[in-house]
C-alpha cells in the first residue's frame, strides 16, 4: 500500500469515528430523528469512499490524462448506485424514508466533501499525482 493511501485510510477512519460518536450522541438525545439504518449507512459510506479513493488513485497514477473522464464516470456510477439505494429503501420502509434520506444526504455531504478535499490537497501539494 502506498503512503498516500495509508494517510487517506487513517483520516477516513478518524472521520468515521467522529461521525459515529455524533450519531450516538444525537441518538441519545433525539432518537426519534434517527433512522435505524444510519449505522449501516456510515459503514457503507466509509467502504465506498475507501474503494473510490483507491480506484481513482490508480487511475491518476497510471492514466493521468484520462483521470478527469474516469472521475466523472465514477461519480455518475456512484450517483446511480446511491439513487437505487435511496429509492429501494424508501419503497420498502415508507415510515422511515424521510429520516433515511436526510441521514443519507448528510453522510453523503460529509464523505464526498472529505474525498474532494483529499484529492484537492493531493494535487496542490504535488502538482500532480504520486504513488
Amino acid at each position: 500500500m502506498s503512503t498516500l493511501f495509508n494517510d487517506f485510510l487513517k483520516k477516513i477512519l478518524v472521520l468515521t469515528g467522529i461521525t459515529a460518536i455524533l450519531i450516538v450522541l444525537f441518538y441519545l438525545f433525539k432518537p426519534h430523528y434517527i433512522s435505524p439504518a444510519l449505522p449501516f449507512l456510515l459503514a457503507f459510506f466509509m467502504a465506498v469512499s475507501v474503494i473510490s479513493f483507491k480506484i481513482l488513485q490508480k487511475k491518476a497514477i497510471h492514466e493521468p490524462r484520462k483521470f478527469v473522464t474516469g472521475f466523472l464516470a465514477h461519480s455518475v456510477i456512484r450517483m446511480m448506485l446511491y439513487l437505487i439505494i435511496i429509492v429501494s429503501y424508501a419503497f420498502l420502509y415508507r415510515t422511515d424514508a424521510i429520516k433515511f434520506i436526510i441521514g443519507f444526504f448528510i453522510l453523503y455531504l460529509v464523505f464526498t466533501g472529505f474525498e474532494v478535499f483529499q484529492f484537492l490537497k493531493l494535487t496542490k501539494r504535488t502538482g500532480n499525482f504520486q504513488k
